[in-house]
Parts: C-alpha cells; structure tokens; sequence
C-alpha cells in the first residue's frame, strides 16, 4: 500500500530524493500525493482511470512545460511497477495554494482566472506537437446525444417537468454550433479550481493534473470555470489569441457544462437550479 511509510521513502529514494515528506491532500481520485519541500511525488491510486492518467499527464505536462506553459517541471515517471505495481511520478513542488480550497477576496479571484485565460491561450497557441508514440494521450471528444439523456432522467423522474424544458431550449438552441469553425488544439481538458495554483495575493503560479490532455475542441477547456468568471476569462484569452476559439465557443462549452449537469441529476437534483443560470448566460453570450 501506498500509506506505507517504508514504501514512500523507496519511492522518493529510487530518484535520489531524501528527507522529510509530508502527506498532501488528494483533490481528485486517480492518486495519492507526498512531497518533501522541493519534490512532488503523485502514485496512482486503484481507481479505474487512475493508471491511464498518469500516463497521459507523463506524455503532456513535460510538452506544455517545455513551451512555458505554467506547470510543474516532470522530474520521472516510473511504471516499471519494480516497488510498487502502480506508475508514479516525482514532480518539482509548486509552493502555492489550491484555488479550489481558498477563498481570496473576489477581484484577486477574478485575476487568478483572467491568467487561467491567458495561460490556455498560449497553451493552443504554442504546442504544435505531442510525441506519443504508445497512444497514452486522451482523445478528448464531445457527447453529441444529450436528448436520450434527457429522455432517461424524465423517464427515472431525476427531474422535474420545468427544468427537462429548460433542458430541452438549451439543447435546441446550442446544437446547430457545435460543429462551427472548431479547430482541433492540444487542451488540457480538466481546467477547474481544483486544478489551479496560485499564491493568495492573486498571482497563478501552475495549472496542473494533466490527466485528460489531448487533441481537441479548445473551447472543451473552459467547460469547468465558474460560469460567473468565464467572460472575464474569455476577454483574457481573446486578447492572448484572437480568434483561435473560432465559430460559437460560447455555445460549445455551453454544451459541455449542460452535460455535466445532466450527468449529476441522477445523484445531485440541486444542479438543476444551475440550468436557469446557463440559460442567463447563453442569453447574453449568443442573444
């Protein structure tokens, strides 16, 4: 098991890396994290997509790295699986917080997003290429059927008669732009707070976890910012890379946030109070 101390310290020392380590709090499923001060050290955990993941975010963040994007330098990746039958990775730390774990006051807030804008900017800008040659990055791809998915939550009563109407406006008014002016990019495809560093003063410091990198729809990156910041993030990156999202982006990720809301009916039936404010913005976005 990876909470073995025993284990941890072979980890870190199969790299030449010794000293006191610290467990870090997981934000997210696929692995279980340790760092000394200057070493992050990230093994996957028995989740389904965890190994797939790190091999992924192995062939990604040293890519996005070397073209400046703000992330974390990769030190190794390991799946030989000769101590542990798990991959793992050893990282340069990022001494910084979590975004999705604090709250700074709401105009550094907004700063720390308007540079997630630009950062992604430079990041479809920049990469040009990705060597793979063992086909570990993700295939970003975007559901294209929400009306049988609605079908089924009004069927499984996971909603009520209001929102699969509210529901179905949506899907009638954004799917005619979905397929307009979309470039494939390299995206990081899991941009969130959870997923963002930065100091509490405002400054981003590392967009991380790339796990679901690859080919893509750029705007499939904006799917996961608060809703309330993604015109301050968009103005950002526009002005980073004109016209690189092409077409209606603000429809496509419009989409993509309605699928996971979708998605989340069937555990979480107060998610359909953000269908409204997703109607409010694609109103004002698309008229």
């Amino acid at each position: 098991m990876t909470r073995d101390p025993a284990l941890i310290d072979a980890l870190f020392a199969r790299y030449g890396v010794s000293g006191p380590w610290e467990t870090l709090p997981s934000t997210g499923v696929a692995n279980r994290v340790y760092a000394t001060r200057d070493v992050v050290l990230r093994v996957a955990t028995e989740h389904r997509d965890a190994v797939s993941d790190a091999r992924t975010e192995a062939v990604a963040a040293p890519v996005a790295y070397a073209t400046g994007i703000l992330t974390p330098r990769l030190i190794a990746f390991d799946d030989t699986r000769v101590l542990i039958d798990r991959p793992f990775s050893l990282w340069e730390r990022v001494h910084g917080q979590t975004l999705g774990l604090i709250n700074p006051q709401q105009r550094r807030r907004g700063e720390i997003w308007r540079a997630v804008g630009r950062e992604l900017a430079r990041l479809h800008l920049r990469v040009r290429e990705c060597p793979d040659p063992r086909g570990w990055l993700d295939r970003p791809t975007r559901e294209q059927d929400l009306g049988t998915l609605l079908e089924r939550l009004v069927k499984s009563r996971r909603t009520d008669e209001n929102t699969a109407r509210s529901v179905e406006r949506l899907i009638d008014r954004l799917r005619p732009h979905l397929m307009e002016g979309v470039t494939t990019r390299f995206i990081h495809g899991d941009v969130h707070s959870m997923n963002v560093m930065c100091t509490p003063d405002g400054e981003l410091l590392a967009i991380i976890d790339w796990g679901d990198a690859g080919w893509g729809d750029p705007a499939m990156d904006f799917a996961a910012i608060p809703l309330d910041e993604v015109s301050s993030v968009l103005e950002a990156y526009e002005e980073e890379a004109p016209g690189t999202l092409a077409g209606f982006p603000e429809a496509r990720f419009a989409w993509d946030r309605l699928l996971d809301i979708m998605d989340d009916l069937w555990h979480a039936p107060e998610r359909a109070l953000e269908v409204d404010a997703l109607q409010q913005f694609v109103h004002a976005r698309m008229g």
